[in-house]
């Protein structure tokens, strides 16, 4: 009988070492080869295996079949005790808190070994029990390597990633993201936050933080004085910390939960350091899974702080310059704007308009900077015509017309040296093309506009309806949006009016203020002085809007409107005389704007309209 049971071992062992060589490597299949062995050499089912994790100096359950989980946590807690006592021990035994016995057997050499396997007690020959220690070594032993192995080169991996990244944008804040993202993933844990020192008032504050945007939001609003809670200590102290249990460390700082409704139960953080001056700190939170931080988790947090750290500060480096350009820029704006007292201010507001447009239309970050500085540069042609002609009080010739229509070519050839600036032409070059093709420079049509110049178009248009002018006052919102909405399609982009619309009702209404007794809108008052017609001296009110009509074009509207209407002038026809108008309209002395013109902003010259046909 015995022999036969020898033999019947034998057969299980052999067949089980056959199903683990052909198992793959496969980690979770192996273990579940080994569990069904046990079972039926020793007629019990019941097997669990548990590990030492030396940089962790602390034991998991890496596979449980038939235990009860508190059982196995206490022989986790005895096995680390083996292991920090450097004590060894064979095959026996142990009885847990309960009183319930287990067999307990080493993984590896028993006077060192690397795990135990957890086994119900049995009757079967001591024989059998050491032969199954043995194949279990050989399997868990070998992928226990290729574990350890995998886990290494995906924090190699990892660490690469960080190194390509940083290479890959000076953006501060896609890069900090991007960073984040790969530091969550390789710690394994909930989420991750990168603090930066505030140099002006010794503070930390949150620059970024990974995950839910509205814990992020809340968490920007949060500022630590330097010795703070762990991230103010880690950045005072200049060394990391690791906390398994945040509720056991009086430094944690806890108002950052509070704030959030996050719950922070383990952490580390990791000073940033450049030239052992201390910019920052990163910080992983909540650790998933069994194993908590432990010291290997903080080497590679450190080496991925060490590598990101030259990355940010040539960011916002990088940053600063971009500042210094943007404040240039909007000085040489609003020097464009002064030549005309009656649009200070423009291309700010169009900036802002521009910038609001793209974002809804969710362009990529690169594309909204290049709309930005469009929108600042769209008027820089501007400079290259004569203040008499842009501050002229009186209707333009067909020929100062002419030279107007050119500031959109003479701004693309100033920017055209500036490497910098060559990718922003475009908004500023066609901010004045129709979406019909009625437009200038270049007569395009449709799609074939760039969308910077179509987003500028309609950002252009709507700031010179609203603000005010020499012989009128800006124009309600309904108005205007009445106008943008007359001519989406023919003079404006369907799509960008759509957009803008949208993004007025989100945030550009807060630039506007209610008209007493109504529910429109105008814009906040600038100060500008609105000049009575009445007080003028010329006749036909000699102020004209920008972009200006020509003289000949207006003469030869009056002469076709003659033509079509011969009725004798009444106060009716005196107001629909002024839809002959661009748009702002020109208005006459003693006229009673109390219509929008029928007609685009900006006019179109005849010669255009000719070219066109």
């Amino acid at each position: 009988m015995a022999e036969n049971l020898k033999v019947l071992h034998q057969q299980l062992l052999y067949e089980a070492q056959k199903q683990i060589l052909s198992s793959g490597k496969n980690t979770d299949l192996i273990l579940q080869i080994l569990s069904r062995t046990s079972s039926q050499l020793f007629g019990r089912q019941g097997f669990g295996v548990i590990f030492y994790d030396p940089s962790a100096q602390a034991s998991r359950i890496r596979f449980n079949e038939g235990f009860n989980e508190k059982s196995l946590t206490f022989h986790c807690e005895e096995f680390t005790r083996i292991k920090q006592e450097k004590r060894g021990f064979s095959a026996s035994s142990v009885a847990d808190e309960n009183g319930e016995t287990h067999v307990l057997i080493p993984l590896g050499a028993e006077e060192d070994p690397f795990g135990v396997l957890l086994l119900h007690e049995h009757d079967d020959e001591i024989v059998a029990l050491e032969a199954f220690r043995e194949l279990a070594t050989n399997a868990i032993g070998t992928f226990l390597e290729v574990e350890l192995v995998r886990l290494r080169m995906e924090e190699l991996g990892a660490l690469l990633e960080v190194g390509r990244v940083v290479s890959s944008t000076l953006d501060l804040r896609e890069l900090l993201t991007k960073i984040m993202s790969t530091a969550t993933k390789v710690m394994r844990c909930e989420t991750s936050t990168v603090y930066l020192v505030d140099e002006r008032t010794n503070e930390l504050y949150f620059h970024i933080v990974s995950g839910d945007p509205n814990v992020g939001a809340k968490l920007q609003e949060i500022r630590l004085p330097m010795g703070t809670g762990l991230a103010g200590w880690c950045a005072q102290n200049s060394k990391p910390v690791i906390v398994p249990d945040t509720d056991k460390d009086p430094r944690f700082f806890k108002g950052a939960d509070k704030k959030s409704g996050f719950v922070t139960r383990s952490m580390i953080c990791v000073p940033m350091k450049l030239k052992d001056v201390v910019v920052g700190v990163l910080q992983v939170l909540n650790r998933t899974g069994e194993i908590p931080f432990n010291e290997h988790d903080l080497e590679t947090l450190e080496n991925v702080a060490n590598q990101a750290v030259s990355a940010i500060e040539n960011a916002r480096l990088y940053e600063n310059i971009q500042k210094v350009y943007i404040s240039t820029i909007e000085v040489l704006a609003t020097a464009i704007d002064a030549k005309d007292p009656y649009t200070q201010g423009h291309s700010r507001r169009v900036t802002c308009y521009s910038v609001a447009i793209a974002e809804e239309l969710n362009l990529a970050p690169k594309e909204i900077e290049n709309i930005r500085y469009a929108g600042l540069l769209h008027d820089v042609g501007k400079i290259g015509i004569k203040d008499s002609i842009i501050r002229k009080p009186g209707r333009l010739t067909d020929e100062e017309y002419a030279i107007i229509k050119k500031h959109p070519t003479i701004g693309a050839k100033i920017l055209r040296p500036v490497d910098f600036l060559a990718d922003k032409i475009p908004g500023v070059l066609h901010h004045h093309e129709y979406y019909d093709g009625r437009g200038y420079p270049e007569h395009l049509t449709g799609e074939t506009i760039p969308l910077a110049g179509r987003i500028i178009c309609v950002a252009d248009a709507f700031d010179a309806m609203t603000t005010n002018r020499p012989y009128r006052k800006g124009l309600s919102v309904k108005t205007a949006v009445g106008e943008l909405e007359k001519f989406s399609g023919k003079q404006f982009d369907p799509v960008c009016v759509e957009a803008f619309l949208k993004a007025f009702d989100r945030k550009l209404f807060q630039y506007f203020e209610k008209v007493p007794d109504s529910d429109d809108m105008v814009l906040i008052d600038d100060g500008t002085e609105i000049k009575d017609p009445a007080d003028e001296v010329a006749a036909e009110l000699d102020t004209q809007p920008y972009p200006p009509m020509a003289a000949k074009e207006h003469k030869d509207e009056q002469k076709d409107a003659h033509k079509i209407d011969q009725k004798p002038e009444t106060d009716a026809s005196k107001k629909s005389g002024l839809e002959s108008q661009p748009y702002p309209p020109v208005i006459p002395v003693h006229a009673e704007p109390e219509k929008p013109s029928t007609q685009p902003y900006p006019p179109i010259s005849d010669d255009s309209g000719k070219k066109n046909s």
